[in-house]
């Protein structure tokens, strides 16, 4: 099982995360410029329009752009086609949105050896965010292993039945919350926090498991879902 580390905290599920993870750049609110240099040097990197705008100021150079680019300037898509990143454009007026077109096609091109992860998917417009959060879920069904969202000081990991998360801190997170995205989830556990759950059910219309901290000098975190989908948020200090 490997190990996903990103600046603050890290992470490992069973079963194993894929041994080939994407950084899906999407185009909310982005995180610093230099935790998004680090971090996109240990995946590879696919952008959804607005992010290859994220990539250019820094010079990462992705592998491929995704969207219909309306919320990024052309100068920057032709800037990463020179460099060499695939380009998949779509009509404005579509079916689905950028970021589920970019999951799309990241499944064509990897099929189901991939896991994938967001930045700069959440924050901004509330629609936006909740329709990326549910199209994690959506692409799950199709075949990907949508894994989750990562920032520097809130990331989102989709923990589905019959997974189990350890997760590892560098510094005590501000909060950790549970939330179900499916009707119900059952079996829910968590350890090591201050209100732990034992084979617990949560339920989408009662989201009672928010804002749970480590114990004491406590700087690991057990997780597992029998079924069903539950999120786990994680909201660190980026100093």
């Amino acid at each position: 099982m490997e190990l996903i580390e990103v600046k603050s905290f890290s992470m490992l599920r069973t079963p194993s995360f894929c041994d080939c993870k994407v950084l899906l750049i999407a185009g909310g609110k982005p995180p610093s410029d230099a935790w998004l240099k680090a971090t996109t040097r240990c995946f590879d990197v696919w952008v959804a329009d607005r992010g290859v705008t994220y990539c250019r100021k820094l010079n990462v150079i992705p592998k491929a752009i995704v969207g219909d680019g309306d919320s990024s300037p052309l100068e920057d898509w032709a800037w990463a086609e020179e460099a060499g990143a695939k380009v998949y454009r779509y009509p404005k007026d579509k079916d689905y949105t950028d970021l589920q077109l970019a999951l799309m096609q990241i499944y064509s091109s990897y099929g189901r050896s991939v896991s994938v992860f967001v930045t700069a998917g959440l924050g901004g417009r509330l629609d936006h965010s909740l329709s990326n959060i549910f199209s994690l879920q959506w692409a799950k069904k199709r075949g990907v292993d949508a894994a989750g969202f990562l920032d520097e000081e809130e990331s989102f990991i989709l923990l589905r039945g019959g997974e189990e998360l350890k997760l590892y801190f560098n510094n005590k997170p501000l909060a950790i919350s549970l939330l179900s995205l499916t009707p119900c989830s059952h079996g829910v556990s968590i350890k090591k926090v201050k209100w732990e759950l034992d084979n617990a059910t949560l339920r989408l219309d009662e989201p009672f498991a928010v804002s749970n901290e480590l114990v004491s000098d406590e700087r690991e975190v057990d997780l597992k879902v029998d079924s069903g989908c539950v999120g786990v948020y994680i909201c660190l200090d980026p100093k």
